[in-house]
């Protein structure tokens, strides 16, 4: 393997980024300079080399469009149930149910991880959260219990799978080079097994600091309940979570798989938008739709706004993208690294899957899950293929630590939104949960290194 200057350039941005990342620091600017200085070295031309700037940027939006354009949908629904109260309709029904610490945790946790899967994490917080915490608290569970039971679904199994949006795998799959489906299938034991060990752990030291004392229920500060809910609530109450079922239930008997099952998903969500907007407005139905529409957006490019430029850089990493960016011919300059490493180190799929998650981890340091994706994606398919791995199933092991780390279970800058909500401290949050969250990446990389 013939590595040119571009390479080292390349090789070096990365070091620069992981470093960043590691220390907490924006690696947005060395992303950028890190793919101009490429583009001009690798093509010759100064002017090339600004084009390659705006050409990396585009491939990365075009990747990421339909993410974007999903969560966006997702979110401008939640927004209208919150406004008009179909959320706290929908959840009534478990404010009697929830009686026992025990019932409380688990209750909570998949109640917000089963929301976080259609809206994601952060808009599921301020659906769940202000309702369900009082409930748990007065079943006598700790407030830092439900904030962590919360956080432990939401962003960490629910995110890490991302199995009905499938924004994380869209993101991992472009950059190692393999179908959406394979590392949906892929992170399937993956997400099982950092989901039961980290939340196990996280239950059993929690009920061993309570029988000791070190945790008690504090008052019970209730959430603002409405009682009186209008037809547009009641519809969407019921009509929702059952369209939403059969839809999940559809892409399974169809099937509907990657780009398929979310332009489905998000169509169903349009048009139970528009029906709800239509019921619930009337006549003003046009303006709330576009205002609603306009908060589900903002939100979408607020969090990926600063994921496409770095995933820009990094899917020249990837044989498959890096034309769209440089041209026709272009080589994937991570996999090729990843190639002339092999030739001259001895790898194993142990060492290279442990490299792989800790990357991810130290990637989602930055506080964003999503900012790793495409380097635990393009490394999974250097370091992979040269040794005949599955890269998909590599690529879902990244993916595991850099949104368990970044989603916003190991890092207190990464779980404000449950901290803000609940009003517990974001650092106690994370330490309890880095003992369970680590055990729970540890035997999923054993998985990984059994199954590639």
């Amino acid at each position: 393997m013939h590595l040119t200057p571009s390479h080292w350039i390349y090789l070096a941005v990365v070091v620069l980024v992981i470093i960043g990342m590691a220390l907490r620091k924006g690696v947005i600017p060395i992303c950028v300079l890190g793919t101009f200085a490429i583009g001009w070295v690798y093509t010759h031309s100064f002017v090339k080399g600004l084009q390659t700037l705006y050409n990396a940027n585009l491939a990365s939006a075009t990747n990421l469009l339909g993410i974007i354009i999903i969560i966006g949908l997702m979110v401008a629904l939640l927004r209208l149930m919150e406004r008009i109260g179909a959320d706290q309709l929908l959840l009534r029904p478990f404010r009697n149910s929830v009686k026992t610490p025990g019932v409380a945790f688990w209750g909570t946790g998949l109640i917000k991880g089963a929301v976080s899967l259609f809206v994601w994490p952060t808009p599921a917080t301020m659906m769940v959260a202000p309702l369900m915490t009082p409930i748990a608290m007065r079943a006598g569970l700790p407030l830092i219990g439900a904030a962590m039971t919360m956080n432990l679904f939401g962003h960490g199994i629910a995110l890490s799978g991302d199995f009905v949006i499938q924004g994380a795998p869209k993101l991992t799959s472009s950059a190692a080079g393999v179908s959406v489906t394979s590392v949906l299938q892929a992170s399937v034991p993956l997400v099982l097994a950092t989901g039961v060990v980290s939340t196990v752990l996280g239950y059993l030291f929690l009920r061993r600091d309570m029988r000791r004392g070190k945790l008690t229920v504090g008052e019970v500060q209730a959430a603002q309940v409405r009682t009186e809910f209008g037809a547009a609530a009641k519809f969407a109450a019921v009509v929702v979570p059952s369209a939403f079922l059969a839809t999940i239930l559809t892409t399974i008997l169809l099937p509907l798989r990657g780009g398929d099952a979310t332009a489905f998903i998000g169509g169903v969500a349009l048009l139970l938008f528009l029906a709800i907007a239509i019921l619930e407005y009337g006549l003003k139905a046009p303006a709330a739709v576009m205002t609603f529409l306009q908060d589900g957006f903002i939100f979408s490019i607020r969090v990926f706004a600063p994921v496409i430029p770095i995933a820009g850089f990094f899917f020249m990493g990837s044989p498959d993208v890096s034309p769209q960016i440089l041209g026709t011919g272009a080589p994937g300059f991570l996999l090729d690294l990843g190639k002339a490493l092999a030739a001259h180190v001895p790898l194993s799929v142990a060492p290279v899957a442990i490299i792989i998650v800790l990357v991810g981890v130290i990637a989602g340091l930055d506080g964003s899950g999503f900012s790793g994706l495409v380097l635990v994606g393009t490394l999974a398919q250097a370091l992979g293929t040269p040794i005949g791995a599955n890269v998909a199933v590599l690529a879902a092991l990244g993916q595991m630590g850099s949104v368990w780390s970044g989603g916003g279970t190991l890092v207190p800058w990464g779980v404000l939104d449950i901290a803000g909500v609940t009003g517990c401290d974001p650092e106690e949050l994370t330490r309890r949960n880095f003992i369970p969250v680590i055990c729970g990446l540890a035997v999923a990389t054993v998985v990984a290194i059994l199954l590639a």
